[in-house]
């Protein structure tokens, strides 16, 4: 007493031709996700090490009394260190990041501090984790603190 109906549902439970289609379908999209924000992480990372060798290396020169000798003027020392936009001081969309930057390179033996901002907009939405300010954005930040070594004024 089997009617068509009943012979249609075990037909089914049989079947198994488009269940990992259908399984790649559930997983392919939360995976897609986790593969950017790693790729994202890993790509922050990279650039935050690059901000921060820039920085060391920026440092040097007033460290060394290249920048004081020459007289090079803060434009100038960012271009020959990394140019970067500079750090948010009054944007809606950002906490205030800087306390009046100043540039000082100081005199010879003195405790200098040089630090970089870098505004990063992350690309993977919904990474609420590593974005702290708004409309998915974040601040790298490097700094490096020295004494300048005893050169000529």
């Amino acid at each position: 007493m089997t009617t068509g109906f009943t012979r249609l549902l075990r037909r089914y439970r049989r079947a198994d031709s488009g269940i990992t289609a259908l399984e790649f379908g559930l997983v392919a999209a939360p995976f897609i996700w986790v593969l950017c924000v790693v790729f994202e992480t890993g790509l922050m990372l990279f650039a935050e090490y690059i901000i921060e060798n820039g920085t060391i290396q920026a440092g040097r020169l007033i460290r060394t009394g290249q920048v004081q000798s020459q007289g090079i003027s803060q434009g100038r020392f960012r271009e020959l260190g990394i140019d970067l936009p500079p750090s948010r001081n009054g944007d809606q969309l950002s906490p205030e990041v800087t306390t009046q930057a100043q540039f000082q390179p100081g005199n010879p033996l003195e405790v200098v501090v040089v630090r970089v901002f870098y505004d990063w907009r992350l690309f993977t939405p919904g990474i609420t984790l590593l974005a702290y300010l708004a409309k998915d954005r974040r601040v790298l930040t490097a700094a490096t603190a020295f004494r300048n070594e005893p050169f000529p004024k």
